[in-house]
């Protein structure tokens, strides 16, 4: 078994070797999210300055578990192989017109984004941030975006402002809610956790709750960067009154939110300190949202940190 160093050079040459200079191949360490850097392996088009990333960390992980280099190789080949083809240019971050119906949002958090936030619009929401990304490609395997800088918003001429009623008009078209129960799930969490005195105390009091009233997780349909789906219009307005009470929300990465019918018999504090636990636990860095729990209160329709 090769080194992750080792594994990366190889995989860049491997494809520099392939594309014969129609895709410039070079390594660059890339910040995410939440301060996190992963290693990037980008392909350039010789005249074009934007280029397709591909991070090679997950790629070194499914190695580590036993898949073969070439089997590898030959997948990040077809990652890049479809955007070197001439029908997916990224020169639609050139062309408002094009970028303007794929222009979509993610939640993250505030204070661990400080230094990206002076090269991107974003839009502060309580001790969170929206941020702004274009679908650059999409098919079956996934697909491919692009945050939006200033550079960007600078060229097609328009505001933040207006960045984020584009991206609240097409994110819950582009990424729809799903909204699942997830009683089983967290028995399964009490299990692991049951025994750490730290959290014991939420642990039951959310176990007793998913026997009252169902829990659920809030994402999207693709199950990638979902958290954001609390800011569709009307989707935690609806889920509280099916459940007939306001609504707590446990952020257990950017991807997610459990949602909680409130009842006063909850023990805050000790669900704040599930999520801290969960966080430092079994959650990656840069998938981190935030330490802290939300109350939906439907009568004024508004979320405030508890």
């Amino acid at each position: 078994m090769i080194s992750f160093e080792r594994f990366v050079e190889r995989m860049r040459k491997e494809q520099a070797q392939r594309f014969q200079g129609s895709l410039n191949i070079e390594v660059q360490r890339i910040k995410i999210n939440n301060g996190v850097y992963m290693t990037g392996l980008i392909g350039k088009r010789p005249e074009d300055d934007e280029g397709l990333v591909v991070y090679l960390e997950p790629y070194y992980d499914v190695y580590e578990e036993g898949m073969a280099l070439e089997q590898l190789s030959n997948d990040i080949y077809d990652m890049f192989n479809t955007f070197e083809k001439a029908d997916l240019p990224l020169n639609e971050l050139e062309d408002f017109q094009q970028a303007k119906d794929k222009i979509f949002y993610k939640l993250v958090n505030h204070d661990k984004n400080l230094l990206l936030f002076n090269d991107i619009p974003y839009v502060p929401y309580l001790d969170l941030a929206v941020t702004f990304h274009v679908i650059v490609g999409r098919d079956e395997k996934g697909q491919s975006t692009c945050m939006i800088s200033h550079r960007e918003r600078k060229k097609w001429g328009i505001d933040t402002e207006t960045l984020y009623e584009l991206a609240k008009k097409n994110t819950p078209k582009l990424f729809p809610v799903s909204l699942c129960s997830m009683g089983q799930i967290m028995e399964e969490i009490a299990e692991k956790y049951r025994g750490n005195g730290y959290i014991d105390v939420g642990l039951d009091e959310l176990l007793s709750a998913v026997m009252a009233k169902p829990l659920y997780i809030a994402g999207n349909t693709c199950g990638v960067n979902g958290a954001g789906v609390i800011l569709y219009p009307d989707m935690l307005k609806n889920f509280s009154f099916m459940v007939e009470s306001d609504v707590v929300l446990l952020p257990f990465s950017i991807h997610e939110f459990v949602l909680l019918p409130y009842s006063n018999k909850l023990d805050m504090k000790g669900l704040k300190k599930m999520v801290e636990h969960i966080n430092r636990s079994d959650v990656p860095d840069a998938d981190i949202l935030s330490d802290n729990v939300y109350l939906y209160d439907r009568i004024k329709n508004e979320i405030s940190i508890m």
